[in-house]
């Protein structure tokens, strides 16, 4: 674990030198919650209701700050692992006394850190500006750190196994696509579930995108010790399950490395 947190810490220092991308992405973070401050503003005064499905405006707007700063924090280590992949580099890594996915989690990790605290910080200052008013609690906030943690270990994981997959396919962006569009959607990163239909959330609560964007951000905007812990109780168990399939990919992989002299 120790050489793991050696990674991560070297990763995190690496995105620190990058002072220029740190300022586009803070850039990024201000366009982004400036059109959706005026969305938002738009759609309830049109509808001339105060509230959406328990939402007030400022609510709904804080819950977009953080499911857009934990999105824009997620992992692309699957576009390093596919290239070792493709490039034949891959050999290299395995001298390494780390598990090679594990490994690049610990990288994901140590890029997403950095990113997460940029986005954070800049969607607070500009929602508090726009709106007038900050929203959520303490506790809430609390829960969200702690969410938003084990949500980039998820996404990290399953950036991996999307990775991974460039052992059997040449190219592993339509992958990604495909699982960006269910966090897109089914992930309520730009609707709460609660706008679902309700045979839409039946099916939902059983997939893990809700636990990478919905769950943090419904826990720091509508904090409920109860929703808290089965949520996180959701997140705990999709890591353990992601964990053991990028455990038997990643060994299934090795063998047909092995088959093919790559």
């Amino acid at each position: 674990m120790m050489r793991y947190g050696f990674v991560l810490r070297t990763a995190a220092r690496q995105q620190l030198a990058y002072r220029g991308e740190f300022v586009m992405r803070a850039i990024s973070m201000v366009l982004f919650m400036g059109v959706f401050m005026a969305l938002w503003t738009a759609v309830f005064g049109v509808s001339g209701r105060t509230d959406l499905e328990g939402y007030s405006l400022t609510d709904m707007v804080w819950y977009l700050a953080m499911t857009e700063t934990v999105a824009l924090s997620t992992s692309r280590v699957f576009v390093e692992i596919g290239e070792a992949v493709r490039a034949g580099n891959l050999a290299y890594t395995l001298t390494r006394p780390l598990s090679y996915p594990f490994y690049q989690l610990a990288y994901s990790l140590g890029n997403s850190a950095p990113r997460f605290l940029l986005n954070l910080l800049t969607a607070a200052a500009v929602v508090t500006v726009g709106m007038g008013r900050a929203a959520g609690s303490l506790p809430g906030l609390v829960a969200f750190l702690g969410m938003a943690g084990l949500a980039l270990v998820l996404d990290g994981l399953i950036a991996v196994l999307i990775g991974l997959l460039a052992f059997w396919i040449e190219e592993v962006l339509p992958a990604f696509w495909i699982y960006q569009k269910f966090l897109f959607t089914v992930g309520g990163l730009f609707l709460p579930l609660e706008m679902f239909p309700a045979w839409l959330r039946r099916v939902v609560r059983w997939l893990p995108f809700q636990f990478i964007t919905y769950a943090p951000a419904r826990a720091f905007v509508d904090f409920e010790p109860g929703f808290v812990l089965r949520a996180v109780a959701g997140q705990v168990a999709y890591v353990a399950l992601l964990t053991g399939l990028v455990t038997l990919v990643w060994r299934l992989a090795r063998q047909r490395m092995v088959v093919h002299g790559g």
